[in-house]
């Protein structure tokens, strides 16, 4: 009883403070109706939370009906039109490998030539929704638990850097300015791992990347940014219900709120950039 109470307690504490998200989400709207002539890109992995950011940012998300946890895998690009503008999209290309060559050709052509004014990069230091499947039917399952978990991981991870280096080049040759945010999701699972996510993205192959996306464009005409987040706090479990590794013990609605103020934030400092040009 005392431990539903806390989490009533927390609900209602995040509750409470989703007026002045709502509010921050309301002004960036209004920043992509600036140039309605160009969209968002919102790219990453399957099963990073790229759909249900999409659906925050345009405004068609019901903190009170839509549960977030529950993974719908993607078939093709969604489109996801601003709720009072649909002038402006959002555009989402599924994450899963096997759709990638055939879906993301347009992307890319369209990133190059400048269609988007700006792009989100959803990754989830290796905590990739793992669909349709058990753990044990995975091909890098050998006989435990935390070996496969380990596995994956690691396998999630060097995909995150495979999705970055396909969109380095249109990126370098995009025309004008251009923005690049990476979030990196399910906070609330890999917290304790702290420090270690930190250098994944900010020393090593991937900050690398974006380094020379930053020397070919210049700091003039490229601005980038990183923010972590968890836009729902759950265990990480597969499609079958298994659970891989529980959310972080403390991790509670507090800190995921803050969480996604810090990421409004970041894509504010963003808008701020863009109207110096």
């Amino acid at each position: 009883m005392a431990e539903d109470w806390l989490v009533l307690k927390g609900l209602q504490w995040a509750w409470d403070h989703f007026d002045e998200i709502r509010d921050r989400i309301g002004k960036i709207r209004t920043w992509f109706r600036f140039d309605p002539g160009r969209g968002i890109l919102i790219i990453g992995p399957g099963g990073a939370g790229k759909s249900t950011l999409a659906r925050i940012l345009s405004g068609d998300f019901d903190w009170l009906l839509d549960e977030p946890w529950r993974y719908n895998e993607s078939f093709g690009v969604e489109e996801f039109a601003l709720k009072d503008d649909p002038k402006t999209n959002i555009v989402v290309p599924p994450g899963q490998t096997h759709r990638r060559e055939t879906l993301w050709a347009d992307v890319e052509r369209n990133l190059g030539a400048g269609h988007y004014r700006g792009v989100i990069v959803v990754n989830a230091f290796g905590y990739h929704t793992l669909a349709n499947l058990s753990y044990k039917e995975h091909p890098l399952y050998d006989h435990t638990k935390e070996s496969f978990l380990t596995a994956y991981l690691e396998a999630c991870r060097r995909d995150e850097l495979t999705v970055l280096k396909r969109i380095v080049g249109p990126l370098t040759t995009a025309p004008g300015r251009m923005w690049l945010l990476s979030v990196v999701a399910k906070e609330d699972l890999w917290d304790s791992d702290t420090q270690l996510a930190s250098r994944f993205y900010t020393e090593g192959e991937y900050a690398n990347l974006l380094d020379t996306v930053s020397r070919t464009k210049g700091a003039v005409n490229f601005r980038h940014e990183l923010v972590k987040a968890s836009l729902v706090i759950s265990n990480f479990e597969t499609s079958k219900g298994e659970i891989l590794r529980k959310n972080t013990e403390g991790y509670d609605h507090r800190h995921c709120v803050g969480s996604l103020r810090l990421l409004l934030e970041a894509i504010n400092s963003l808008r701020e950039w863009e109207a110096k040009s």
